[in-house]
C-alpha cells in the first residue's frame, strides 16, 4: 500500500479558508491592475490623437507646436503602463520605471514653464524635484 501524498490528505478547513482568501485577493489584484492597464491605454491613445491634431494644426496655421504637453503626457502614461505590465508579469514593481515616469513629468513641467503661466517658486520646486529624481535613478 502506498503512502498518502499531500493531495490525498484532506486539508482542514482552518488551512483552506486563508489560502482561498489569499487566492481571491491575488486574482482581484490582477483584475484591478488589468483595468488600470486598459485605462492607461485609452489615455495614451487620447493623448496621441491630441498630439497628432496639434501637429496638423501647426502645418495649417504656421503657429507653434504647443502639443508638447500631450506628447509628454502620452510618454508618461506609457511608462506607467509598462510598470503595470511589468508588475503583472513579475509580481514586483520596477522602481526604475516609476522614477522614469516621475522624471519625465518633471522635465515636462520645466519645458512647458515658458508656455504656461506659473510662478517662479513652482518652477524652482520642479527643478529641485528633477534633481532629486535624477540622483535616485542614477544611484
Amino acid at each position: 500500500m502506498e503512502a498518502p501524498t499531500d493531495s490525498m490528505v484532506a486539508e482542514p478547513l482552518e488551512k483552506r479558508a486563508p489560502r482561498r482568501m489569499v487566492q481571491f485577493f491575488e486574482h482581484a489584484e490582477l483584475i484591478l491592475y488589468g483595468a488600470v492597464g486598459i485605462l492607461l491605454v485609452v489615455i495614451a491613445l487620447i493623448a496621441l490623437v491630441a498630439e497628432v491634431q496639434g501637429i496638423a494644426n501647426y502645418f495649417v496655421t504656421d503657429g507653434p507646436i504647443i502639443g508638447l504637453n500631450d506628447l509628454f503626457a502620452a510618454i508618461i502614461v506609457l511608462e506607467l503602463l509598462m510598470t503595470v505590465v511589468g508588475y503583472m508579469k513579475t509580481k514586483s514593481i520596477n522602481l526604475g520605471l516609476l522614477l522614469g515616469a516621475a522624471l519625465t513629468a518633471m522635465v515636462r513641467k520645466i519645458i512647458l514653464f515658458g508656455y504656461q503661466p506659473g510662478d517662479v517658486q513652482s518652477f524652482e520646486l520642479a527643478l529641485i524635484a528633477t534633481a532629486i529624481l535624477a540622483v535616485a535613478i542614477y544611484s
